[in-house]
C-alpha cells in the first residue's frame, strides 16, 4: 500500500512486520519481551494489538492459571485454538469474550464488579484504585463489599465470588486500562508503518536518538543489526560524509560523528566548520593531518577514534588505518614549531606526499639546532622503517570499529577466516528463509546459561546464544545439555566457531546446535 492514511489500520505488510517480531523501534514493542510476545500473539488488528500491549504488562505475565501457565500464554493458546475458552462463570462471557476469557484490562474488572456485585461506577473505580495502590485496609473493605454484593445479586455462589475476586486482585495488580492500550496500539501501528514504508528516516531518527538510552552503545548495536535485517546498510563516516549526526544518502546511512565514542561535541563542531569551508572529500592524508587534525586542534582521543573507524579515509586517502595511527604518533613527537612549519608549507605537498616528505623538508629547510636535529632524524628513520607491521587486517579493523562504533560495520571477525563449510548466514536464519540442517560460521556475542528442570537429567546446563557474522546477528541459538557438555570450551563470548545444527520446526528463525567446531 504505502499511501499513509491515518485512519487505515489494514495494511498486511505492517501487520506481518509486527507478527514476525521485527519490532525494534516500534512503540511499546521494541524490547525483547515485546518482540517475543508479538510473535506469539500475532495481532492482525488494533483490538488484538491493544491486547498484546496489555499482555506484556506484569499483571498478565505474573498471574497464572491452575496449571501455573501465565495468563499471557493462556491468551495465546486460546487465540490459536490450542485450548478451549473458559470462564470462571458463564456470567462473565459477555465481559471477557473479546480477550478469550483472560482478564486483561482494568475496565473488565470494573464491569465484572458491576455485573456480579451490583457496584456503581464509583464503587467499581474504588475497586480499581484499591488493587492498583495495593492498600491492604482498602482492599479488605472493597472485598467485603464485593462479596456482599454478589450474595445479594445471586448471580454466582459465594465460593465462585471469592475465586473471581482473588483472580481480579492478582490480574489487576499491574494491569493496564483499555483506553491507554488502544491509544498505544494506534501509535504502535503508526510507528510500524513508518518502519516498513519509510525505512531511511525511521532508522536515521532512531539512531540519532540512541544516546538517550541508558546504554547507548548497546542501543546503537541493536539498531544497526536491525537495520541490516531490513536491508538498510549503515557505514562508518568517511571524508565527504562527515556529519555530526547520522544521515542518509541514497540507500545508505552514514555514522554520525557525535555518536563515535570519545568524539565530543567540540570536536564535531570543529570538523563541521572545516567541512563547510572546504571540500574535504578529496583530502589526502597530509591534508587531513594538517588541515583537520592540526588546524582543527583535535584532541588525541578523538583523533585516534576517528582514524580507527576510517573517518579520514577517502578517494585520495587510501592509507591503512594502522599506518595513519602510527604516523599520527610521529606527528605528535614533533614540536609545535615543527608542526607549524609543515602546516605553513602544506601547499608544497600533493595527494601523493607523505609525512616522510614533510619531515625531509623540515630537515633541509627549517633551522633546527643540533640537539633537536638528532630527534627529528630519528622520527624520519622511524617513519621510513617502522618497528612493527602497520598494515590493516580484518581483526584490527573490526576491533577498532567495535570499540568506537559499538559494532563492526566494514567487516566481521568471520571475514578473517577462509570458511568452506558454512551454508547459512545469520540474517538468512533470522528471516526464516532456511530450513532443515545447516551450518553457521559466526562470532559468539553473548551466552546465557540455564539449568534444565525437566528431561532425562534435570539440573544440567544448556546455553542460549547470540552470534554475529557479516550479515547481522542471530539471537536465537539453542545448545541443549548434551551438546553444551561436549563443546562448552568452544562456546565462549568472542570466539568464532562453526555451528552445525537444524532449524527449529517450532520456531523457524531459531537454530538448534548439535555440533561445534573451532574455526
Amino acid at each position: 500500500m504505502g499511501n499513509f492514511d491515518i485512519n487505515n489500520f489494514e495494511d498486511d505488510d505492517v501487520w506481518d512486520l509486527i507478527c514476525d517480531g521485527q519490532t525494534k523501534g516500534v512503540f511499546q514493542l521494541e524490547s525483547s519481551l515485546g518482540k517475543h510476545w508479538a510473535k506469539q500473539v500475532k495481532p492482525r488488528n488494533i483490538k488484538e494489538l491493544a491486547a498484546l500491549i496489555s499482555l506484556i504488562r506484569p499483571g498478565c505475565l505474573k498471574a497464572t492459571d491452575a496449571s501455573g501457565k501465565s495468563m499471557a500464554q493462556v491468551y495465546v493458546d486460546r487465540k490459536a485454538n490450542k485450548e478451549p475458552v473458559t470462564y470462571p462463570d458463564d456470567a462473565l462471557e459477555e465481559v471477557l469474550s473479546e480477550t478469550y476469557g483472560v482478564l486483561v484490562y482494568q475496565e473488565q474488572s470494573m464491569k465484572i464488579a458491576q455485573k456480579l456485585a451490583g457496584f456503581d461506577l464509583k464503587d467499581a473505580d474504588t475497586l480499581r484504585k484499591a488493587i492498583g495502590k495495593k492498600k491492604a485496609d482498602l482492599m479488605e473493605k472493597v472485598k467485603k463489599s464485593f462479596l456482599e454484593g454478589t450474595e445479594s445479586q445471586g448471580v454466582v455462589t459465594k465460593e465462585v465470588a471469592e475465586e473471581i475476586f482473588s483472580w481480579i486482585e492478582k490480574s489487576n495488580r499491574y494491569a493496564f486500562n483499555k483506553s491507554h492500550a488502544v491509544s498505544y496500539a494506534i501509535n504502535a501501528y503508526w510507528s510500524a508503518y513508518c518502519k516498513f514504508y519509510r525505512k531511511m528516516p525511521f532508522y536515521v531518527s532512531y539512531l540519532n536518538h540512541s544516546d538517550r538510552k541508558p546504554d547507548s552503545q548497546k542501543e546503537l548495536k541493536e539498531l544497526i543489526v536491525d537495520a541490516r535485517f531490513a536491508d538498510v546498510e549503515v557505514y562508518p563516516p568517511r571524508l565527504g560524509h562527515l556529519h555530526t549526526q547520522f544521515f542518509s544518502e541514497g540507500n545508505c546511512i552514514y555514522f554520525g560523528l557525535n555518536h563515535i565514542k570519545h568524539v565530543g561535541r567540540n570536536e564535531c563542531e570543529k570538523i563541521e566548520n572545516i567541512r563547510l569551508e572546504e571540500d574535504v572529500s578529496l583530502y589526502s592524508w597530509m591534508d587531513v593531518l594538517t588541515k583537520i587534525i592540526y588546524k582543527g586542534r583535535l584532541n588525541k582521543r578523538s583523533t585516534v577514534a576517528l582514524i580507527s573507524v576510517g573517518a579520514f579515509n577517502g578517494k585520495n586517502n587510501t592509507k591503512d588505518r594502522q599506518a595513519m595511527l602510527y604516523e599520527y604518533d610521529s606527528w605528535r613527537d614533533l614540536t609545535s614549531r615543527e608542526q607549524e612549519y609543515i602546516y605553513n608549507h602544506r601547499y608544497e605537498f600533493n595527494e601523493n606526499s607523505s609525512l616522510e616528505d614533510a619531515v625531509d623538508s623540515l630537515i633541509n629547510y627549517c633551522k633546527i639546532n643540533s640537539r633537536r636535529m638528532s630527534s627529528v632524524l630519528n622520527i624520519r628513520q622511524m617513519l621510513n622503517d617502522p618497528p612493527h607491521d602497520i598494515k590493516d587486517n580484518i581483526p584490527l579493523i573490526a576491533q577498532g570499529e567495535i570499540q568506537y562504533l559499538s559494532c563492526s560495520l566494514t567487516c566481521s571477525h568471520t571475514d578473517a577466516f577462509e570458511i568452506n563449510f558454512s551454508s547459512s548466514m545469520c540474517k538468512d536464519i533470522a528471516k526464516g528463509t532456511i530450513t532443515g540442517k545447516t551450518r553457521l560460521a559466526a562470532q559468539i556475542s553473548t551466552i546465557r546459561l540455564h539449568k534444565t528442570k525437566r528431561g532425562k537429567n534435570p539440573g544440567q546446563l544448556m546455553a542460549f546464544i547470540s552470534a554475529e557474522d557479516g550479515s547481522g546477528e542471530l539471537d536465537s541459538i539453542t545448545v541443549f545439555p548434551e551438546c553444551y557438555s561436549k563443546h562448552k570450551d568452544l562456546l565462549v563470548e568472542g570466539n568464532t566457531v562453526l555451528m552445525a545444527g537444524e532449524i527449529s520446526k517450532r520456531e523457524n528463525t531459531s537454530l538448534i546446535v548439535n555440533k561445534v567446531s573451532q574455526i
